[in-house]
């Protein structure tokens, strides 16, 4: 059939979603080494899920601004993210973006807000959780200085809205919601680039 989805594209997009859901599990490991249960920092409360929604709303301005701005660093960064994902091997579908955000904003979440945060607020000042947990974060999204930058401030953020809200499901929603969204984003940049060129279409 001619719009058979290659074996190579399957296998590209299993091995993203797979290194990240891995990140969970990883994480759920080290509650246990680092006594920082997981199942206590989740409260079934639908408030907390609604204040992650609205949680997203900065973030979405700020993607707003980062696709449209002319200023030098963040445009050539843009370009260079789009390039990036237009060359990742596979399509972004509905599907593919809804289980990439969701693999994400559950698996670094409890990582980072869930065992790391938690684990450095119980020996220290919770902000000084915060920071040091993002400086980790963005240092794991080091792709360039600026990409590293911008995902600490975003981790920051949502290390901060985990504290005020002291439910998982916060976090987890909002960075979820984000990451479908700026996905959403992406998928229609790269639909207008031109691999041979490097260029919008």
């Amino acid at each position: 059939m001619a719009d058979q989805i290659p074996p190579s594209e399957n296998r590209a997009f299993v091995f993203v979603v797979a290194g990240t859901a891995l990140m969970g599990f990883a994480a759920i490991g080290l509650s246990v080494v680092m006594n920082t249960p997981l199942g206590p920092q989740f409260t079934a409360d639908i408030n907390a899920v609604l204040i992650g929604i609205i949680a997203t709303t900065p973030l979405a301005a700020f993607l707003w601004w980062f696709s449209n701005t002319t200023l030098e660093h963040f445009a050539s960064f843009r370009k260079s993210q789009i390039k990036f994902f237009a060359e990742i091997g596979f399509a972004f579908t509905p599907g593919r973006i809804a289980a990439m955000a969701v693999a994400a904003g559950v698996s670094e979440e409890l990582l980072f807000r869930g065992v790391l945060q938690t684990w450095g607020a119980q020996h220290g000042p919770e902000i000084l959780a915060i920071i040091i947990t993002n400086i980790v974060f963005g240092m794991m999204h080091m792709r360039t200085a600026l990409y590293a930058v911008i995902a600490g401030l975003v981790g920051f953020y949502l290390g901060v809205l985990y504290m005020l809200t002291d439910n998982l499901l916060a976090p987890i929603a909002a960075h979820t919601l984000y990451d479908a969204i700026a996905l959403e984003y992406t998928r229609r940049a790269v639909s207008h680039y031109d691999l041979e060129t490097g260029a919008e279409r």
